[in-house]
């Protein structure tokens, strides 16, 4: 027992003089950059600066129907259904002489409706933005009173 409890301590000393020895590893550096997109801020130009009252809301009025998206959702885009029942029998091997892909249509086929959705997204924002920067020209040209 007593040879039990002297080897317990002297393990426990070297292992506190171990630990006491390492020294801590330096920490990759993080990037502080964003990882999602961020849009670029619009700003007026001189020549949308001398636009009246009256070209500003024209001009807005034309945008407004681009500011919209007519991309159909992911569950209501058909193509997304086929393209997710060909992933679930494409993974199945049916007959041994049709060559199997495993699903890899299927899976392209949402990647790339998602870089779509992506895509369509940024330029419904980009429109977004450029109707605020007129409307901000318009407050500051006080057309509203």
């Amino acid at each position: 027992m007593k040879l039990k409890s002297l080897l317990l301590s002297i393990s426990s000393i070297g292992l506190l003089w171990h630990v006491a020895t390492v020294s801590a590893l330096a920490l990759p550096p993080i990037p502080t950059e964003p990882i999602y997109f961020e849009p670029p801020v619009v700003e007026a130009t001189d020549n949308t600066r001398q636009f009246s009252c009256v070209e500003l809301d024209n001009t807005i009025r034309y945008l407004h129907p681009y500011r919209y998206s007519y991309k159909p959702d992911f569950y209501q885009d058909d193509a997304n259904k086929i393209a997710t029942t060909l992933i679930m029998f494409d993974s199945i091997p049916i007959v041994d002489s049709i060559p199997v892909v495993k699903g890899l249509l299927g899976f392209a086929y949402l990647g790339y409706s998602t870089l779509i959705e992506e895509k369509e997204q940024r330029r419904t924002l980009q429109v977004e933005q450029q109707i605020s920067m007129l409307q901000q020209l318009k407050a500051e040209k006080h057309c509203f009173e």
